[in-house]
């Protein structure tokens, strides 16, 4: 139980950084105005982030594992646009209210894949920072 609320509390850091400093990227709950209903709100969109680096993430390496082979390892970085893409399209549907480039309307556009790819970066190495910091 604490190596979840771990990865949700790094999650959640990763994610704020994110909205702050990837341009596309927007949070409207990560300015944390009205505090309850926003950290409520921030906290969902950090836990379907954190469960779908969790639990579909290893899946999805696991299946792509082929391809990532075949393209020594550039693949992998393919899985991680997805799946943040696949987060921000879940915690939208849940009421999240993310917005990554040009999504919501428009899912595979350039500013779209743009964006989402430089999240994906900044959430794993921030993530990856604060896990470090954060004991399980």
């Amino acid at each position: 139980m604490k190596g979840f609320i771990a990865t949700l509390i790094a999650t959640g850091v990763a994610l704020w950084v994110a909205a702050r400093l990837v341009p596309g990227i927007s949070i409207p709950s990560s300015a944390f105005a009205q505090m309850p209903d926003e950290l409520v709100t921030f906290g969902m969109i950090a836990a379907v982030f954190g469960v779908a680096n969790g639990l579909i993430g290893p899946l999805a390496r696991a299946f792509s594992l082929p391809l990532n082979l075949l393209t020594m390892g550039l693949f992998g970085f393919v899985v991680n646009v997805l799946l943040f893409l696949g987060a921000a399209y879940v915690s939208n549907a849940l009421g999240g209210a993310i917005r990554v480039g040009d999504y919501p309307p428009d899912l595979l556009t350039q500013a779209t894949i743009v964006a989402a790819a430089l999240g994906s970066i900044v959430v794993g190495l921030v993530s990856a920072l604060v896990r470090l910091v954060v004991p399980d």
